[in-house]
Order: structure tokens, then C-alpha cells, then sequence
């Protein structure tokens, strides 16, 4: 009798059991966890909302904590040319809150002590020229989000999730976010990428400890946060500023259109060809000599990103695109000889940004 009824039992019991371990079986299977199996469905909230979730979260300046923070930054490791190792600087930030705040920028080239009072900003600097890739880092610092007014008005909703990596676009904008609060993953504008990782916690924020600057071609510039605390109130002194600096002293710069850069162009073909070997020298590139002019004939144009300083010669440039081909360095290296007329804004000269075509 055992052995007949036996069987029927193990049968019913698998029956029983079987329909509700499908799933594990399946995963087991498959190597998959039960929510790959299942995966749960991930909540959705309005754009705005989770811009706002992620500012609250990850945004040192959209909190009310003061804060003190130094960022290194080091140069790619995997780059050639003076031009790139060059790229050392360290950021110091004391925030009080949005109108009592200071920055101080130390590099080779350039330095800046930056104090900002409401409409009173006292502006020290040692050098003629802030580079793009330090300007940055300092306002993914101040404000991770470029242009977040339009990113609130984009229509819709994002899933947000573990496994969700949903982003929102404007013409000029993009935020993209990680992990399910949510935490923002990079942001952009017209002139800046920068991706958040190693993120800690920081009170009630989580706060990203490495900061990598996008650039053009693909050059992935590092910064890594050393120090981060609150404010002291000794520090609080450093926060005054004791004098205005005038406009005519600061140094701003203006992204502009390529029709506006073409039109500020003064140096003529003759003139760039001329220099190029002496750039080529100073930028850790004589390899290239005079064959770089003649190399690039018959090339498609290359998108060049340029900064001028006040006086409107080229100091930095990034060629779009990736590789290191001499079509590209050849265009890099007629960019760095170009001279443009100072770009004048409200009657005082400004740096110039802008992305132009170069045979």
C-alpha cells in the first residue's frame, strides 16, 4: 500500500510545488536573479519632480548646510602633450548660502580668489586667461544642473529605478539620472558635460566624490573631492568681501555662435600658416612640422572648440570628435594660431567660446 500510494503523493506534491518554484527554476536556468525574471515595474514621476528630488538630494548649493570643499583636479593619464599634463588645479569652495559664497582657483597659468556678496563681487586674478576646464568643475560645484528652469518645463515623466538610466532633454540641457531617489548622473549644456560618481553621504545629501569633465574628443578630465565639511565659523571672515571689482576687470566669458566667431576672425591664411610650426613646438607637437598643412589638404572640415582670452587670442581648443589622427591636430594646431578681434559685450571685452569649422 506504501508503495502505491507513494508515487501519487511525491506527483501531487510535485504538482503542487512546481507551478509555484517556476519561476526560481526558470532563473536558475537562465543565471538570472527573480526580479530579471520578474522585474518589478519602476515608478514614474513628472519631470519637474524628479529634477527637484535629485537638486534636494545631490546638490550641495540647493541645501541650507554651509560647506567647505576642495576638489584636485589631475589630468588624463592617458594623454600626450605639455598641454594636457598641464591640467593640475585644486578648487576650494566656502559656501554660506546662494549670495555669500567664495571660490579659490590655484593652477600653473591661472589663479583665482573669487568672493561674492550679493551684487558686490571682489575678483583677485594671477594670469589673463580662466580655461574652460576649470570653469567647469567650479560650476558643476555651484550648480550640477546647467539651465534648470527649462529642464522643469519639459513635458512628461521618467521612470525612475535601480536599473533605470532615464534622462531629460532641452534644446540647450540634459539631465540624466541614476538609482531610484533619484541621484543625478550627469549634467549638460551648451558648454559642459560632467558625470557624477562615488557617491557618500554628506548629512542628509548624497554627494558625488569624483567629478569627471566631459570635453570635446572625448577627453575625460577627473576631479576628485578631498575634503568636505561644514562650514566653520572661523571661516566665516573669508566670506566678506572688502572691495568691488569693477566689470571691466572681471573675467567673463560669452559662448557665441560660429557666424559671430567667423565674423571676429582678423588673421588670414597666410598668417596662421606661418605659425604653425612655432605652435606646433610649443604645444609638445614638432613631430608634425610643415607636413601638418599639406597633410590636411583634401580633409573634411574638423569642428574645433575654441576659448579666447579678452584680447581674443585662441588658449584652448578641443577638437570634436575622437582619435588622433593628423587631420585633427593639424586642425587643433591652426585653431591655437588663429587671432580673432576681442569680443566686446556691454562695452567691456569678454572671453569668447565658440565651435567653428577649421579646413
Amino acid at each position: 500500500m506504501r508503495g502505491k500510494a507513494g508515487p501519487r503523493v511525491v506527483k501531487k506534491l510535485a504538482w503542487r510545488i512546481g507551478w509555484g518554484s517556476a519561476p526560481i527554476l526558470f532563473s536558475a536556468l537562465l543565471g538570472c536573479s527573480w526580479k530579471d525574471v520578474f522585474p518589478a515595474h519602476s515608478a514614474t514621476i513628472a519631470n519637474a519632480e524628479a529634477v527637484d528630488r535629485a537638486l534636494r538630494l545631490c546638490s550641495l548649493s540647493a541645501g541650507e548646510e554651509p560647506f567647505h570643499l576642495v576638489l584636485e583636479v589631475t589630468p588624463p593619464p592617458d594623454v600626450h602633450g605639455s598641454g594636457f599634463r598641464d591640467m593640475r588645479a585644486q578648487i576650494e569652495v566656502f559656501w554660506l548660502n546662494s549670495v555669500s559664497y567664495r571660490t579659490d582657483i590655484r593652477s600653473r597659468d591661472f589663479s583665482q580668489t573669487r568672493i561674492v556678496n550679493g551684487r558686490i563681487v571682489e575678483e583677485h586674478d594671477t594670469g589673463d586667461f580662466y580655461p574652460r576646464w576649470i570653469q567647469n568643475f567650479v560650476e558643476a560645484i555651484l550648480e550640477p544642473i546647467p539651465r534648470v528652469d527649462q529642464l522643469r518645463k519639459v513635458p512628461g515623466s521618467v521612470p525612475i529605478g535601480v536599473q533605470e538610466h532615464a534622462c531629460i532633454s532641452s534644446d540647450s540641457a540634459q539631465i540624466c539620472f541614476q538609482d531610484a531617489e533619484p541621484r543625478i548622473a550627469t549634467g549638460s549644456g551648451p558648454s559642459r558635460s560632467i558625470w557624477f560618481d562615488d557617491f557618500a553621504p554628506f548629512g542628509q545629501k548624497q554627494i558625488a566624490r569624483t567629478l569627471v569633465d566631459n570635453l570635446p574628443g572625448n577627453l575625460l578630465l577627473r576631479g576628485h573631492i578631498v575634503l568636505l565639511s561644514p562650514l566653520s565659523l572661523s571661516d566665516y571672515p573669508l566670506l566678506k568681501a572688502r572691495e568691488y571689482t569693477p566689470d571691466e576687470k572681471l573675467i567673463r566669458t560669452e559662448l557665441v555662435s560660429q557666424s559671430t566667431a567667423d565674423s571676429l576672425i582678423q588673421m588670414d591664411a597666410a598668417g596662421f600658416e606661418g605659425s604653425l610650426h612655432s605652435i606646433a613646438v610649443e604645444r609638445g607637437a614638432a613631430r608634425l612640422g610643415t607636413p601638418v598643412a599639406q597633410s590636411s589638404v583634401g580633409e573634411s572640415p574638423v569642428i574645433v572648440h575654441i576659448r579666447t582670452d579678452r584680447t581674443g587670442r585662441v588658449r584652448e581648443a578641443y577638437a570634436e570628435g575622437s582619435g588622433e589622427g593628423l587631420a585633427q591636430d593639424a586642425a587643433l594646431i591652426r585653431a591655437l594660431a588663429l587671432r580673432f578681434k576681442p569680443l566686446i559685450v556691454g562695452g567691456v571685452p569678454r572671453q569668447m567660446e565658440a565651435a567653428i569649422s577649421v579646413p
